[in-house]
């Protein structure tokens, strides 16, 4: 298969001018790929960019490299060359410590040329490495995280490297933290009585209707629809921002959806989100989200009424979703509640922009 055909993922990269750059590049350039500086050169979105090179992982064009960083020092306290081998504590050999290892703190993830394609000498990683080590014993710290930095949540959130290489999972004993997660769950209003009142086939068919709505619309928000849970589904963000503008769009398109269908018909969801830390572990082959904050997200989802969504202050806050909610409604109504297994009572912000506009 040529070079390109391994590449030819569908979007707006030029694959040709990909197969360019790593026929013309010298050898040193194939290591350790800048994919933000590459996306600056050609013009490209850096997630398609990041999209052609998890297919061309995927086809054994490139390699990717897994790096776990004290968050100490800097060093690097261990490699792999999947994710499959990463655990959820590593020791520095250098602070004499051990460390929890967060995907979006200490994770870095490289891509370089697969040897099959081109065989790279060992100094550009003995260069690589001596240069880690330099810097440690200059400054007493490794400055490896930039604004090109590509890290394991980056990975873990991208669709197709989920899609693709659905076996890259943890050991079932292994779980690795993300410090910053945003949590959206959905359930149908009354569901049992929509599969009684229209039977299963009929039911069936508008509860999968509705599933493609919601995973375009996550996926559009850079989003991953972790799974369904009966008709609820599960979405995990790294922006916030962007499961906001998600979890306000669903309903919106889920009324349009609904709009012109007999009352039986009608799909009403109710919506909550929540943001904080999680872990993610390795539950029935797939990648999953656990940890208090999961748990209050689906707590958060059961005070929303139906077409509303429900917000924790801890997003209300930011001005920057005020602004998104801003474009929808005018107002919100807030609850102040203690719910079930939470141990301080939560501030919660109802949004309803279907009561508002009728």
């Amino acid at each position: 298969m040529a070079l390109a055909e391994k590449l030819m993922y569908e979007g707006t990269v030029d694959v040709s001018e990909i197969v360019k750059f790593i026929e013309d590049s010298p050898d040193k350039d194939l290591y350790h790929i800048d994919l933000f500086l590459l996306a600056q050169k050609y013009g490209y979105d850096i997630e398609e960019l990041l999209n052609i090179f998890i297919f061309g992982v995927k086809n054994g064009v490139f390699k990717m490299e897994w790096e776990y960083h004290c968050p100490h020092c800097g060093a690097i306290a261990k490699e792999t060359a999947t994710l499959h081998e990463a655990e959820h504590e590593n020791y520095c050999e250098l602070c004499k410590v051990d460390f929890a290892n967060a995907l979006d703190n200490n994770i870095e993830v490289f891509f370089s040329i697969h040897p099959n394609i081109r065989k790279l000498s060992h100094e550009y990683k003995e260069a690589f490495d001596s240069n880690i080590m330099d810097n440690i014993n200059k400054k007493m710290m490794y400055q490896w995280k930039d604004k090109n930095t590509i890290s394991g949540i980056n990975i873990i959130q991208n669709n197709l490297f989920r899609e693709l290489m659905g076996d890259e999972v943890l050991q079932p004993d292994q779980s690795l933290e993300i410090m910053n997660s945003t949590i959206l769950f959905t359930d149908i209003k009354s569901s049992t009585e929509m599969y009684t009142r229209l039977g299963d086939a009929v039911a069936f068919k508008l509860v999968r209707d509705h599933f493609r709505i919601l995973f375009r619309i996550i996926k559009e928000h850079d989003g991953v629809p972790v799974k369904t849970i009966g008709d609820a589904v599960m979405g995990v963000f790294i922006n916030e921002q962007k499961a906001v503008s998600a979890a306000l769009e669903i309903q919106r398109l889920i009324n349009e959806f609904s709009n012109g269908k007999n009352n039986d018909e009608k799909i009403v969801l109710k919506i909550g989100v929540h943001t904080g830390n999680t872990i993610i572990v390795t539950l029935n082959g797939r990648l999953d989200y656990f940890g208090n904050s999961v748990n209050t997200a689906a707590r958060i989802q059961g005070q929303a009424l139906p077409g509303e969504v429900v917000l924790s202050e801890l997003l209300f806050e930011s001005a920057q979703n005020r602004a998104i909610i801003g474009k929808y409604v005018k107002k919100v109504r807030k609850q102040n509640i203690a719910l079930k297994g939470i141990s301080n009572e939560l501030n919660l912000f109802h949004i309803n922009m279907f009561e508002q506009t009728s």
